[in-house]
This record gives structure tokens, sequence and C-alpha cells, in this order.
């Protein structure tokens, strides 16, 4: 398989639904809403209605924070048609011809990972240009815009690696129909991201460390996914 079958993937993914991908970008433009109401919250302070604070942050600060993971939510619905392409192709005998040519299971799961992180980092760099042009417009600090866009990258890109990789491995443990698998797929990723839409708006002051944390953890079980993909089942799964 050569080195650029994962941009051939992601282009037949595109293909395949696109209904995903415009979910996903409705997804980011209400992410950087959320985020934009923090310029509201401090009108309201600065006028002498009290907005509560916890730990030195308020709620302006709080609501780029929450914006996070619902941007990332965004990135994880993109990589979806790559999953459903991934069973479409496992059915109909193309995963089998990817074997035949001397491919190893690793190989073929490393093409279609590449695929659904082109088009998530696609997404992600877009996000970084709204957030950047909103959070502009709206005055916001530029230490809290640097660390929004920062934790959407360490966040986003482990968490579709992740998820691409388990459920990869889950979909080839039984023939199923074209997308049967992609709730699984979206629950597990939105599950592993949903303490960062929490603890922003439970405790503010430790939102930015626990999502560094949060980040750290999805990487090394990405890393691990990623090195033992080769071994998670037998090349015999993969058959249609």
């Amino acid at each position: 398989m050569s080195s650029g079958q994962g941009v051939i993937i992601a282009k037949r993914s595109i293909s395949l639904s696109k209904t995903y991908l415009l979910v996903g970008i409705f997804m980011v433009f209400l992410g950087v809403l959320i985020s934009s109401l923090s310029g509201v919250v401090n009108g309201l302070s600065t006028t002498g209605i009290p907005v509560g604070s916890t730990g030195g942050l308020g709620v302006a600060n709080a609501l780029p924070l929450v914006s996070v993971a619902l941007q990332v939510f965004a990135a994880i619905t993109f990589s979806i048609p790559v999953l459903m392409l991934y069973v479409y192709d496992k059915n109909n005998g193309v995963l089998e011809y990817f074997l035949s040519l001397g491919m190893s299971q690793g190989d073929i799961y490393r093409q279609y990972l590449k695929a659904a992180l082109m088009l998530s980092s696609g997404l992600v760099g877009f996000e970084i240009v709204v957030n950047a042009v909103a959070g502009s417009v709206e005055g916001m600090s530029g230490v809290l815009l640097l660390e929004v866009c920062g934790l959407i990258v360490v966040l986003a890109l482990p968490v579709v690696s992740f998820d691409t990789l388990i459920m990869m491995s889950f979909s080839s443990l039984q023939k199923q129909r074209v997308g049967s698998n992609q709730p699984l797929g979206m629950a597990i990723g939105v599950l592993m991201v949903m303490p960062a839409y929490l603890v922003p708006l439970v405790a503010p002051s430790l939102a930015f460390s626990f999502d560094l944390l949060l980040a750290g953890v999805i990487v090394v079980l990405s890393l691990l996914m990623y090195l033992s993909s080769s071994r998670l089942i037998s090349r015999e799964k993969l058959l249609p």
C-alpha cells in the first residue's frame, strides 16, 4: 500500500458521506459561539451584575474552556466517514485485496488512521482560525485564546487516533452493515472527552491542568493501540 493511500482513503470517505462533515462544521461554530459568550458575560460583570467566580476564574473564562470539548467532539464526528469506509471496504473485499498485496493488519490500520487524522487535522486547523478571529473580535485574552487552541489540538488528535484504531478492531470482530459500528465509536470518543466539558463548569481553576492530564492519558492509550495494532486481531478477521 503506497504512502499516498491514506489520501485516497480520505477522499473516498468524503464521497461516502458528507453528512458528518456538515455536522462537524456546525459543531465548530456552535463551540465558537459558546466561547464568544464570554465577552457578553464580561459585559454583564462590568455593569454590576454578579457572574460568580470559582478559584479565581469566572464564568467568562470558563466558557471558552467548555467550548474546547465541543470542538473536540466535532473532530471526532469528522472522522466517522473513515470508520464507515473501513467497514464498507472490509465487507466488499478491499481489505482482502490489501492483504493479498502483502500488507499486514498494522499497514492497513495505519492508512485508515492517516486518513482519519488528515480529515480531523483539517478541521482542527479550521477551528483554530475561527477561534482566533472570534477571539480577536470579542477581545479575548491572548493567553486564554492560546490555551483554548492548544487544548483543542492536544485533545482532538489523540482521541481521534484512539477512536479510529479501537473501532477498526471492533468492526473486524463480525460482519456488519456499513456504519453500524459508528455510534459506539463516537460514544467512546465523546465519553473520553466529556470530563473536559464538565470540569470547566465545576472547577474552572482546574480546567486547563485537567485537560492537559486527560490529553496525556489519551496519548498513551493511542500509542499503546497503535503499537499493538498488528496483534489486535488475526488477518482472517479482515476478510469479508
